[in-house]
């Protein structure tokens, strides 16, 4: 029996402790927030692949038990709400993994007990020792005070005492934030926390644009709930080239329906090697997933329609979204008014885009100000947790090497064509480490929850042998 480790209560951290639960291993596992955070953060979104896509046999069998063989979704596409309230949330609170999820934990920091990063390097010794987790657990306490706390200086904050209790004045309450850290050991260590909401930026070549760091906030990475309230009669820029992007502009077009002042700029790249004709996504011929069939059809005919190059066109003037392609944003700057900030100015560069005229005089717009900005530009993973281990990584990706050097073999446009590579490409350099689910993907998109489910039954299986 090993003591297991598992980092996130997601989709694959709680399917990997219920069988690591099941076969006979010690497992606690360490969540930053809450049971499905993440996925309840895009939880009005619908996912393109049917729940038993999503989910897995021992997990199943395991709530059927419980809640009868009528209790699960079996085919039926969920949201993400929909999928953490059926069937993630019940499958934390099985028999099995009582007292095993502890949620408001955060994994600072992964090393070797005895060994820095530097020492040991591949020896029997190193692999031996187990690992030493610094995790983090905060708890809130709330309390009444008098309104004399609301003329506290800055100088007053900076003066009180450092990181074991941390005051945050609102109205006239003060939240008090405890925070006790601790070290946890373990044989082997699943790093399950994914990618989200670790968000890439939107400037060119990766890096955040001028004014990106001090305009947006982590809100704008997210994908937004899309209210009239917030959204209609507005313009919006939606930047992207994927399905979250797509999703954004969608259901903005539809809210233009009822709010027609609702205008959408999408700034998305074409199709390498294909004309603005074929639109930003690829299409997959007899898709199997009707949702994202769907989805990939709405997006393209928006976009193309909308294309900046038939702006001026008579039956293009009133359609809801402008597709600015191969556009890069060089700078963005908070527009303010007379009362508030209230909108953006977003510059642009055109340099790369296939509508330049041949003499070098750019057509299309050097900026533009919109209300509002979503920034669907994808995640990546947070490697900060595991600095001091031996981690090989693709430079590519920043996925581990053996994962990554099979997936970039693949040829295929489709994910679900997609097939496990066994457990020899998970692991690392520093024995018993795995990186699991989306973020042993890396940057890699293309990642599905039914391959991250076979990666929890193939390492799990490895540590039986």
């Amino acid at each position: 029996m090993s003591r297991i480790a598992i980092i996130g209560a997601g989709p694959i951290g709680l399917e990997a402790a219920l069988l690591a639960t099941q076969l006979g291993h010690d497992v606690q596992v360490f969540e930053k927030g809450r049971v499905a955070e993440n996925i309840l953060d895009w939880g009005h979104v619908r996912l393109f692949s049917p729940f038993e896509m999503n989910s897995s046999e021992w997990g199943r069998g395991a709530l059927t038990k419980v809640l009868g063989p009528d209790a699960l979704p079996h085919e039926d596409v969920l949201t993400g709400s929909e999928f953490a309230e059926r069937y993630l949330i019940p499958l934390s609170r099985l028999p099995e993994l009582a007292d095993r999820i502890n949620e408001n934990c955060h994994v600072l920091s992964i090393s070797r007990q005895h060994f820095r990063k530097t020492e040991g390097i591949g020896s029997k010794t190193r692999g031996a020792e187990p690992f030493r987790l610094l995790i983090e657990q905060n708890s809130t306490r709330r309390s009444v005070v008098d309104d004399s706390l609301d003329d506290a200086s800055d100088d007053d904050e900076r003066s009180s005492p450092p990181n074991s209790v941390r005051q945050v004045q609102a109205r006239h309450e003060v939240f008090k934030y405890r925070v006790d850290e601790r070290v946890q050991l373990a044989d082997v260590v699943l790093d399950c926390s994914g990618t989200y909401p670790h968000h890439n930026w939107l400037g060119d070549g990766g890096l955040p644009c001028i004014g990106e760091r001090d305009s947006l906030t982590e809100n704008h990475y997210r994908l937004p709930v899309i209210r009239e309230t917030e959204f209609g009669g507005r313009i919006v820029l939606v930047i992207g080239s994927g399905f979250s992007a797509a999703t954004s502009v969608v259901a903005l077009a539809e809210l233009a329906k009822q709010h027609p002042r609702t205008k959408v700029l999408w700034l998305a790249n074409s199709q390498p090697e294909k004309g603005i004709a074929a639109g930003p996504l690829t299409f997959i011929p007899n898709d199997p997933l009707i949702e994202r069939d769907r989805l990939t059809a709405k997006a393209n005919d928006l976009a193309v329609v909308g294309h900046i190059s038939r702006a001026s066109l008579t039956e293009t003037s009133s359609h809801p979204v402008v597709w600015f392609s191969d556009v890069a944003v060089v700078s963005i700057t908070r527009t303010k008014t007379f009362r508030e900030f209230d909108g953006f100015e977003v510059e642009l560069d055109w340099s790369r885009s296939h509508q330049l005229r041949t003499d070098g005089q750019n057509p299309f717009p050097p900026s533009v100000t919109v209300d509002r900005i979503v920034a669907n530009v994808g995640y990546r993973p947070d490697r900060s947790i595991y600095e001091e281990l031996h981690v090989h990584e693709c430079y590519g990706t920043q996925g581990p090497i053996k994962l990554a050097a099979k997936l970039l073999g693949e040829t295929s446009s489709d994910c679900l064509s997609q097939t496990t590579h066994g457990a020899e490409v998970l692991k690392n350099p520093e024995p018993n480490f795995f990186v699991l689910g989306s973020k042993s993907y890396g940057r890699n998109s293309n990642f599905l929850l039914r391959v991250g489910i076979e990666q929890v039954r193939e390492v799990l299986a490895s540590l039986n042998h």
